[in-house]
């Protein structure tokens, strides 16, 4: 079989990533990146989501390329990693997605002004992402913790304060629009 300077160029660079070499790792990512992206791209359909996979399967990838036996077979090995990770995603979405659907939200009654921004806010809590809403869900009507949070969607605490900060400044826009209609 004959192998092209591209991919006899990748089997050294990840010949060197398993003898740990940094520059090796940095430039097997640049080469890779584009198609890991558009793999989990493929299979989730979601642009953030497959960030996210990407970036759980580079992990996966750099954790156990010594395991990787012939360089060759690299394409093929990565690719599975991404297809493990992304059903991995949508498996834990859909579980998400149940959970929330379970929970029920009790109402008190309020003064009809109240009503109306509570109306108003629900509407624009709807507009945001599944996972904005899940995010303001959890942190607000159920008092989770940030921790409790990373810890209940198995995200790094960072990853949900930045997602609650994003998903609270969507909601001021929204607000913000709504007002100015």
């Amino acid at each position: 079989m004959k192998r092209s300077s591209e991919q006899i160029f990748d089997e050294l660079l990840i010949l060197r990533c398993q003898e740990h070499d940094q520059v090796a790792i940095g430039l097997l990512w640049k080469r890779w990146q584009p198609k890991v992206l558009k793999w989990s791209y493929g299979f989730l359909n979601d642009q953030d989501m497959a960030h996210e996979v990407a970036q759980e399967s580079w992990i996966s990838i750099f954790k156990s390329i010594n395991q990787l036996t012939d360089p060759a077979l690299f394409r093929f090995w990565a690719y599975r990693i991404v297809q493990r990770k992304s059903a991995d995603w949508i498996r834990k979405e859909q579980r998400q997605r149940q959970c929330l659907k379970e929970v029920k939200i009790e109402t008190v009654p309020i003064e009809d002004k109240s009503a109306d921004q509570i109306e108003v806010m629900l509407e624009a809590i709807k507009e945001l992402s599944d996972h904005h809403q899940r995010i303001l869900r959890l942190f607000y009507l159920e008092k989770s913790s940030i921790k409790m949070i990373a810890q209940l969607l198995d995200k790094p605490e960072g990853t949900i304060k930045s997602s609650l900060f994003h998903a609270r400044e969507q909601l001021k826009k929204k607000l913000k629009n709504i007002s100015h209609e």
